[in-house]
């Protein structure tokens, strides 16, 4: 099958989307189809062996980004090329015509659940402009049940046009063969508690944490430090207040943007993973941290509960006392801890890139019918 796949915006390589995006074209092509990437300019070398549609350089501005996307592509692209279409991040990303079969992916809408997430502008295009486009395309996908409830509620999308198709489970690669030092690199030398999301607020709930974080017991946070990897997005600004005024800001870590072949040292080395988020249209750090074996804490708001309900301890974000006791739970408790690695890898095995592209495949099969 002939495939376009819209791959904006690729966040640099450094996001969930990102990831998806990666995961996402490489099972898509391990399974036959011949694709055709749309991608900006700086991603171009990321994807070397697919043929490409790439943005003008002055995409890079995400308004004009935003804007070419929406309505100059949809003219450069010679659809009768392709037999459908798939735009993997349609909650940012759409066309204002797609002549041919399309399958719109949105993965989460958190500006409807985290007050002031964005600026005006963004917000307006995310709630008024977007929604009128992905609701004229042939099927929206959900990679939660959470996000299709949201897409119902708020996009008024009809139950009908929604798939659900979970995410896969996003491995770090080239671990095998990268010096395992990056604790050493990041100056940690205790048991920590890791967050691993970017450093945005409040959105990502970091502040919240590291509250949570301040009223553990002193012997707990005496043994276990925070970690926090991100890059720095919008408002990270308040977080890094949070710490410095926090009583133990000197265990309180920030270790920037942590490349995958990292991951698998961050993960296997935390005493416990915490996900204290308001909203997620899915979590890949949750699965991935349960495919180590670390137990888990998380939200229990939007697909963090779908995901983590009867594999992690789930908690009200809004409540630094639950997260916590939360934490307190895990690291008191030998049999807790057990449990919730046990539940915790079954979970993980649930998800799989090659199920999801096969679901895609079989959405596409039908167009048709």
């Amino acid at each position: 099958m002939k495939m376009l796949v819209s791959c904006v915006p690729f966040d640099g390589g450094n996001s969930g989307i990102s990831t998806y995006i990666r995961s996402i074209v490489s099972a898509l092509s391990e399974s036959g189809q011949n694709l055709t990437l749309i991608l900006e300019k700086d991603a171009e070398s990321q994807f070397p062996e697919f043929d490409k549609i790439v943005l003008p350089g002055y995409c890079r501005r995400a308004i004009f980004s935003m804007l070419y996307h929406l309505f100059i592509l949809p003219f450069r692209i010679r659809w009768k090329k392709f037999d459908c279409c798939l735009v993997t991040a349609a909650n940012r990303r759409f066309f204002c015509r797609t002549p041919i079969f399309t399958m719109a992916v949105v993965h989460d809408l958190s500006q409807y659940n985290v007050k002031n997430k964005y600026d005006v502008f963004r917000t307006f295009y995310i709630k008024r402009i977007l929604p009128f486009f992905v609701s004229r395309s042939n099927k929206v996908i959900a990679i939660s049940n959470s996000t299709a409830n949201d897409l119902k509620r708020h996009w008024k999308i009809p139950e009908e046009k929604i798939e659900l198709v979970y995410n896969g489970l996003s491995l770090p690669e080239g671990h095998e063969i990268h010096p395992v030092d990056w604790m050493k690199r990041a100056g940690i030398s205790k048991p920590y508690i890791l967050y691993l999301a970017r450093l945005e607020h409040p959105g990502k709930n970091h502040v919240g944490l590291i509250e949570a974080y301040n009223m553990l017991p002193k012997e707990l946070v005496e043994k276990y430090d925070l970690v926090l990897p991100g890059k720095e997005f919008s408002g990270f600004e308040a977080i890094h207040e949070a710490a410095l005024k926090s009583p133990y800001s000197a265990n309180i870590h920030f270790t920037g943007f942590i490349d995958e072949a990292d991951k698998r040292e961050a993960y296997t080395n935390a005493a416990c993973f915490v996900f204290p988020s308001f909203s997620e249209g899915f979590g890949l750090p949750l699965i991935e941290a349960m495919h180590y074996g670390i137990p888990c804490a998380c939200s229990n708001t939007t697909a963090l509960g779908e995901i983590g309900n009867g594999a992690a301890i789930l908690f009200n974000p809004e409540s630094t006392h639950e997260i916590r006791d939360a934490i307190c739970r895990i690291l008191s408790s030998e049999e807790t801890r057990k449990r919730l690695v046990t539940a915790g890898i079954r979970r993980a095995a649930e998800f799989s890139w090659q199920k999801a592209a096969e679901q895609m495949v079989e959405i596409a099969q039908k167009r048709d019918k």
